[in-house]
Parts: C-alpha cells; sequence; structure tokens
C-alpha cells in the first residue's frame, strides 16, 4: 500500500479575505485611473484650444489683424468660424474635445454649413469677438487686434454648447461645458489656453438646434454652469461671451 500526502489548499475562508482585498483595492484604483484618463483627455483638448488659437492668430495676421466672423451665409452654405480658420489647422479632428467629441453636430447649428465644414465640433465662440453676420441683423464688423485692450484676458474658444438666447439681439447663448472633472478649456487673443474651473448650477437648459431650412427646435437638456473665480473677467458668467475693458 502507498500513502499520498495531501497538498494544503485555501480555505473557504481565507478566498473571501483575498476576494476582499482585491475589491476593496479595485474600489481605491479604479477612480484614480478613471482620473488619469480624464486628464488626459483634458491635455489633449487643451492642445486643441491651442491650435484654435494658434490658427485663429495666424487668419487675423493675414485679414488686417481682423477676427473671422463666427458665422455668416454664402451661396453654397454658411461659412462658420470653423471653416474659416480650417487653411491654418488642416486637422478637422480638433474641433472635437476628447470627452464630448461630437457635442455639437455643425449642420444642426447652422442647418446648412458650407462644405469643407467639420460635421462636429465640441467648442463654442466668443460671440462678442467672432461676430455672426448676415442673417437678418445689421452688419457688424468683428473687432480687430489692436482694438481689444486686455487680450490675454479675452476668451476665444472654449468648451461650449449652444442653447437660445433671451433676446433677439441675442438669439444663442454659448453655454461653458465643464466637461473636465468641472473644468473646461479655454483659449486666449494672446495665444495662451488653460483650464478654468466651473460650478454646477444643478440647472439645465435646452440645447439649440435648427433644421436645414434654418427652423429653430429644441434639442438635448444641456448643464449650467457658473465659472470660478479663474475665469477672471467671466466670473459668475455661465458663457465667455464679452471683451474685458481697461477701467
Amino acid at each position: 500500500m502507498t500513502s499520498q500526502t495531501l497538498k494544503p489548499g485555501f480555505t473557504l475562508i481565507e478566498l473571501l479575505v483575498v476576494i476582499a482585498i482585491i475589491a476593496i483595492l479595485a474600489a481605491i484604483l479604479f477612480p484614480v485611473f478613471a482620473q488619469a484618463r480624464e486628464k488626459a483627455r483634458q491635455t489633449s483638448c487643451l492642445s486643441n484650444n491651442k491650435q484654435y488659437a494658434t490658427a485663429t492668430l495666424m487668419y487675423a495676421q493675414d485679414y488686417d489683424e481682423a477676427m473671422p466672423m463666427s458665422a455668416y451665409p454664402t451661396a453654397t452654405g454658411v461659412v462658420t468660424f470653423y471653416l474659416s480658420v480650417d487653411p491654418y489647422v488642416k486637422n478637422k479632428q480638433i474641433a472635437a474635445c476628447p470627452s464630448e467629441p461630437q457635442a455639437m453636430k455643425v449642420a444642426e447649428l447652422v442647418g446648412y454649413p458650407a462644405p469643407g465644414t467639420p460635421d462636429y465640433t465640441s467648442f463654442g465662440t466668443n460671440l462678442d469677438l467672432f461676430v455672426a453676420n448676415g442673417f437678418g441683423g445689421p452688419l457688424v464688423p468683428c473687432p480687430s487686434l489692436a482694438s481689444i485692450p486686455r487680450s490675454s484676458e479675452t476668451v476665444m474658444t472654449y468648451d461650449a454648447n449652444t442653447t437660445f438666447g433671451t433676446s433677439l439681439a441675442e438669439p444663442q447663448v454659448q453655454l461653458v461645458q465643464a466637461r473636465h472633472s468641472e473644468s473646461f478649456v479655454a483659449n486666449f487673443v494672446d495665444g495662451h489656453a488653460k483650464s478654468i474651473k466651473a460650478t454646477d448650477t444643478k440647472m439645465t437648459s435646452p440645447q439649440f438646434i435648427v433644421s436645414p431650412t434654418g427652423t429653430p427646435s429644441q434639442g438635448r437638456a444641456l448643464k449650467v454652469y457658473k465659472i470660478g473665480a479663474q475665469g477672471g473677467f467671466y466670473q459668475n458668467k455661465t458663457s465667455c461671451r464679452g471683451i474685458p475693458q481697461d477701467q
């Protein structure tokens, strides 16, 4: 007769303890991994806005320091800011924020975009800096670089989405969208870009969309954020509209 020596194994209690430890470590590490991924997306978004800042300034230098219009109609469709600066960018992917790459469908923003326009964008524009013209209102020239007194404090493009305005003078509002852990990315007239904190107001506003015929309608509900102190001139606003003036 031969005898066999039984190898010691794990008891059920030991297995449950190991599983509990793994679960605790996962609960601790998964949020860290998620934050790391979001930080990477924020860095990519910052780079995209920086490239838009450079492209906008190059455009202005080629057009006697005049800023591009945010939108204007032509025979082939509506030309937007994104198409105006496209020759200086040559990469339609930078129109998207990695955290929400299909935030706004350009065709739903303007009805009928001109050929070559990016299909989607995640960024709004300062509508006092990039003026919309040719839609029935008075023609307003875009400001020149020389006319902007505080270039390092004046936002150009930023993480945003479009909602309805409250008057004929302001039919649309480019709401800040804090997509990066309660922060949004913006670039400025002097060419720099940075991340700015914003607070969720717990309110919502409907997205502004239009049909190919130009008829406005309501889209999905958008979060409304209030800009924090890092926003400077734009602090406590819900959009980055306006040009800071010298006191």
